[in-house]
């Protein structure tokens, strides 16, 4: 078969026309340039207008005493020197009473004893002289012992000679056992009070109260503090006491809501940089600085992109996707408790289903990075985040059906449960416990992410003029209001554009391109023929051509407002702008080649605009294959109605082929080729030739030579076929 261009010589002058035409201006790349800079300034200036504004609310400002209005738990897990407990140990080794270092008083306990005795020689007195009982004898007994009351002196002075000789013994042994052992000042009291517990038992309990009173009043302290040497042991006990390391685990409460703030709970909250001295201008210029790096990143992709993101709408797009999430994980990223809910994976999901998943991919890195940046979150949050991203949109990429988006909730799910039980494994130990909340966060996670981006991409789709995998097979269904009046009205247009959607989806998946989209917007490439069905051939069936009775002129304009036609019907049925594209650009700016010659050879002066198509030409892979799928399968339609197609084999091709199917679509190829046609649109040469060798493979199948079957004769005797070489070919069913 003859390839395109036909000659080695004409090949090599169509590549470099090819390549001369393809080169990109100046001015388009400066605009480029200038749109990336802006998108570049802009996403940088916003995410640092919201990090100079929620600066403040980075930290929680608390004082010792304080309730606290929420919980706060520990962001990672840290080992770190408690000050406040270490001084709070060294205090109390300090304070320890075992440090104080006593010098005894040897004077103290024969002096006390003197005067313990001489009171009770004066009591003897008092008891031998007056009558007991009378207040006069009461009264010098309460003289003799300070601080004595009534009642104890009247007790005293009733008590019997060898009962008395008891209570006056006890009272002098209860006080030289006391001073034995050494009494500092601030003990003289409990001292005093622990005096009972030492009385003999062989006293009656009045005699023991009367013994500890007349002893008590004479115990008094028998040693004094040596200060020197007391602060040296102070400091030296205190000085022992080691560093206090206090580890606190990732998730840990570090206060509760109610809680009453202490030192300690400070200081952990200070460490960890969550109270407001903690913030300074260097961290902010230093996260500024972060953005503008992961900014830069990002714009050179969006730079080097194949796939036009630096175009405006996608541009927005983009920035949109990318902004939204960031800032609202500026605000619930802190909160330990959203971490790994937080749906950063909708953000990748939507961009696989409005574009690429590579662009998805891509993107959503950049997302993590930007929340690890401006949330200041750690790794673990940064790499889930990615990780499930990556999943979500592998799953959902080209999404065609609702069940696609469960499937991608449960990668998700999956991918953000293992990833932060892995990261809590690395930080310490994990229980049961912590392994559920895990789960059920990873859960909720997939199901956001899958429930905001259903609820989103129809919306941002419409929004940017991008159509979906789902709203093509929506637009496919033949109960289409367009769809259904085509199939109705125009029956011979209808089936033109089935067989050439079959041609354009094979070649454009060929090249790469999305073949569901070609498929739908072929089936409405002709749609603006409904209102005039009569004037196009393939609605003709055994009616005369109304063309005979105009002039080429009025046909012409007929023939091309099919595409104005069909333009104004799909915007009134709000079909997507892409298929709107392909309705106008599916004839570019060709010649009515037909309509033209008549005009030409009827001797009248012919403006060969007035038989063009507006255009504009082919402007996407997909507009230029659907091009040249609708010319092809016209010519080969033609010549196979006029019995050419398949002529009587010359030589020695066994089936009877001429070879003229290749030669139609090889010369349609070329037309457009020669014309400039697909100058706009994003095709190689040896794309084209794939596209070529795909449609003669498509159109050798639908239009392959038929054995023509033997008739019955009058005898009942089949009579054999008139062409002997058919018995060859394929029978068709």
């Amino acid at each position: 078969m003859t390839s395109v261009p036909s000659s080695r010589a004409e090949r090599r002058i169509d590549r470099a026309n090819w390549l001369v035409r393809r080169i990109t201006p100046s001015s388009v790349v400066l605009r480029q340039l200038l749109g990336l800079a802006l998108f570049a300034l802009a996403t940088v200036g916003i995410l640092t207008a919201v990090l100079y504004l929620t600066w403040s609310t980075d930290s929680t400002v608390l004082q010792v005493g304080e309730i606290a209005n929420r919980t706060i738990k520990a962001p990672r897990t840290a080992t770190f020197v408690s000050t406040t407990l270490t001084q709070q140990q060294r205090q109390e080794a300090y304070d320890d009473s075992r440090n104080v270092v006593l010098t005894p008083d040897p004077s103290v306990a024969p002096t006390q004893m003197s005067a313990l005795q001489q009171a009770l020689l004066t009591i003897d007195e008092a008891k031998s002289v007056g009558t007991p009982g009378t207040s006069n004898v009461i009264d010098q007994i309460r003289g003799a012992v300070p601080g004595l009351s009534a009642g104890d002196a009247g007790s005293i002075a009733a008590l019997g000679p060898n009962a008395w000789k008891q209570v006056e013994t006890e009272a002098q042994r209860l006080l030289d056992t006391t001073l034995s052992a050494q009494i500092r000042s601030e003990d003289v009291a409990s001292v005093r009070q622990q005096l009972s517990q030492h009385a003999s038992m062989l006293l009656t309990p009045s005699e023991q109260q009367l013994a500890v009173a007349l002893a008590s009043p004479f115990v008094r302290s028998n040693v004094t503090v040596n200060a020197a040497k007391t602060l040296a042991a102070r400091e030296a006990a205190s000085a022992a006491v080691p560093p206090v390391t206090v580890t606190v685990q990732r998730g840990q409460v570090i206060i509760r809501d109610g809680d009453p703030v202490t030192k300690s709970v400070l200081e952990t909250l200070n460490y960890f940089q969550l109270l407001q001295p903690s913030q300074n201008w260097e961290q902010f210029i230093g996260t500024v600085g972060l953005l503008v790096f992961v900014t830069l990143a990002l714009v050179a992709y969006l730079y080097k992109s194949p796939h036009g993101l630096w175009q405006g709408r996608h541009l927005l797009l983009v920035g949109v996707v990318v902004l939204v999430p960031v800032i609202a994980g500026r605000f619930l990223l802190p909160n330990s408790e959203l971490r790994y809910i937080f749906p950063t994976a909708a953000a990748a999901m939507l961009l696989a289903i409005l574009l690429d998943f590579q662009v998805a991919a891509v993107v959503g890195g950049i997302i993590a990075l930007y929340l690890g940046v401006i949330a200041g979150t750690s790794f673990d949050v940064t790499f889930v985040a990615f990780v499930s991203s990556l999943a979500g949109a592998a799953i959902i990429w080209r999404a065609e059906r609702v069940m696609t988006f469960v499937w991608a909730a449960l990668a998700v799910a999956v991918t953000t449960t293992v990833g932060a039980i892995l990261f809590t494994m690395l930080a310490g130990s994990i229980d049961l416990a912590t392994a559920g909340s895990l789960l059920a966060a990873g859960a909720l996670n997939g199901v956001l992410s899958a429930s905001l981006t259903f609820l989103s991409f129809s919306l941002f789709g419409r929004l940017f003029g991008i159509t979906t995998h789902l709203q093509l097979l929506e637009l496919a269904h033949p109960n289409q209001p367009l769809l259904y009046r085509l199939a109705r009205e125009a029956p011979g247009t209808y089936h033109h554009s089935i067989v050439v959607s079959n041609l354009a989806e094979s070649a454009v998946e060929v090249v790469g391109g999305d073949p569901l989209f070609a498929r739908v917007a072929v089936l409405y490439h002709d749609v603006g023929k409904v209102l005039r069905p009569s004037f196009f051939v393939e609605n003709q069936a055994n009616r005369a051509n109304v063309h005979d009775a105009l002039d080429p002129r009025t046909s012409a304009r007929i023939i091309v407002e099919h595409v104005l036609d069909g333009v104004r019907l799909a915007r009134k049925a709000r079909l997507p702008r892409s298929i709107i594209d392909v309705i106008e650009q599916h004839h570019g700016t060709t010649l009515i080649r037909y309509f033209y010659n008549q005009a030409v050879n009827s001797g009248e002066e012919v403006d060969e605009a007035e038989f063009r198509y507006p255009g504009p030409k082919p402007k996407t892979k997909e507009a230029g294959v659907i091009m040249l799928a609708d010319s092809v399968e016209a010519a080969v339609r033609a010549s196979a109605q006029s019995g050419k197609l398949f002529e009587e084999a010359k030589g020695a091709d066994p089936h009877g082929r001429s070879g003229k199917l290749a030669d139609i679509v090889d010369g349609v190829i070329r037309d457009r080729l020669a014309e400039g046609q697909l100058d706009q649109c994003d095709l190689t040469l040896k794309q084209i030739e794939q596209v070529r060798q795909t449609f003669i493979s498509i159109l050798e199948g639908i239009y392959h030579p038929r054995i023509e079957y033997p008739e019955l004769n009058r005898n009942g005797a089949r009579q054999p076929a008139p062409n002997p070489q058919a018995t060859a070919v394929e029978v068709s069913s």
